[in-house]
């Protein structure tokens, strides 16, 4: 018992590193956590927003593969055409008007499932098969 005492006697006189340093890793540790949370939320709402924006794009490719093959096919004493075309993914609505002989103006809205919207205006020639002055809206 005398030696336990001994022991103990020289541990009252001790400072402590082993608690402050223990309760410092464990906030290290905390942060480190809630930094890798912090990452995860942000990498999920990116993939979500990333989503919205594939799934009109897609839209919009299809529905301007069907927009150049109409104007390219309508006849000359046309002066303006206008269409919705509905799609698994959303819709898209375009209308476009003559401006001059062989150009067209066009006007695209598409709209997904979600109700995510992506408008464009541009110039159609016809003679060219052309896109030209590509106007997003936003």
């Amino acid at each position: 018992m005398k030696r336990l005492s001994r022991l103990f006697g020289h541990m009252k006189n001790e400072q402590g590193v082993i608690f402050p340093f223990t309760v410092m890793c464990a906030l290290f540790m905390s942060a480190l956590f809630l930094h890798s949370v912090a990452l995860y939320h942000t990498d999920i709402q990116f993939f979500e927003e990333e989503k919205k924006w594939y799934e009109a794009d897609y839209l919009m490719k299809q529905t301007l593969n069907d927009v150049k093959q109409t104007l390219a096919n309508a006849p000359e004493n046309v002066p303006s055409l206008s269409q919705t075309i509905l799609f698994s993914r959303g819709r898209a609505t375009y209308s476009a008007a003559k401006n001059g002989a062989d150009v067209w103006s066009v006007n695209v809205s598409c709209v997904t499932n979600d109700q995510f919207r992506y408008d464009v205006q541009f110039q159609f020639h016809v003679l060219t098969n052309d896109i030209s002055q590509w106007k997003e809206r936003y």
